[in-house]
């Protein structure tokens, strides 16, 4: 109930919200894009440093077996 007033009162705070007269100049948005590129290029770089870590956890190579041939953590 109280998420649904809060959103209630949002609503009614941005309808009565004036009109910016803001400029985005072509450098902010080529900022912006510079941006996301590098996020994308951090992202790729990291999984590919910690590659043979993820393949490993995932695949489950890295568990030990006893003589019984059960499972150990």
């Amino acid at each position: 109930m109280r998420s649904v007033l809060i959103l209630f009162f949002l609503l009614v705070l941005l309808s009565f919200a004036k009109d910016s007269e803001a400029y985005i100049d072509p450098g902010s948005g080529s900022y912006v894009l510079q941006l996301i590129v590098a996020s994308f290029f951090a992202v790729v770089f990291t999984v590919k440093m910690f590659w043979r870590n993820i393949k490993v956890f995932f695949s489950g190579a890295g568990r030990k077996k006893d003589n019984a041939g059960t499972e150990q953590n």
